[in-house]
């Protein structure tokens, strides 16, 4: 796994979402890549060597977004999931080693 392929991921990821449960959203990452790129890429090539549990990477929390004005029931919220960005990199770079392969993996019906 390459820097590149990782950095590449890390910028098909919407910049504009919402922060992860560490409170940074993307444009963190992708306006100070050259900083943090280092010790980023070295954690995602460790979780792919099995040396970093993805237990660790996986703290996600929910938020409860109203789906109306002054909600009453809990049907009128829509729940998101605020993961860390580094989770999500992981989850990016496994689907684009996954794409190719899709034809070939998964029945037409």
């Amino acid at each position: 796994m390459s820097n590149e392929e990782i950095k590449e991921a890390a910028f098909q990821l919407g910049a504009s979402k919402g922060p992860g449960p560490d409170g940074f959203s993307r444009i963190f990452y992708h306006n100070y890549w050259e900083i943090i790129r280092e010790d980023l890429c070295e954690m995602v090539k460790a979780f792919f060597h099995g040396q970093f549990s993805v237990h660790c990477l996986n703290m996600t929390e929910i938020a409860l977004i109203p789906k109306v004005p002054n909600p009453e029931a809990v049907t009128q919220f829509r729940p998101i999931a605020l993961c860390t960005f580094t989770y999500k990199i992981i989850s990016k770079i496994l689907a684009n080693r996954l794409k190719p392969m899709l034809a070939e993996i998964i029945s037409p019906q």
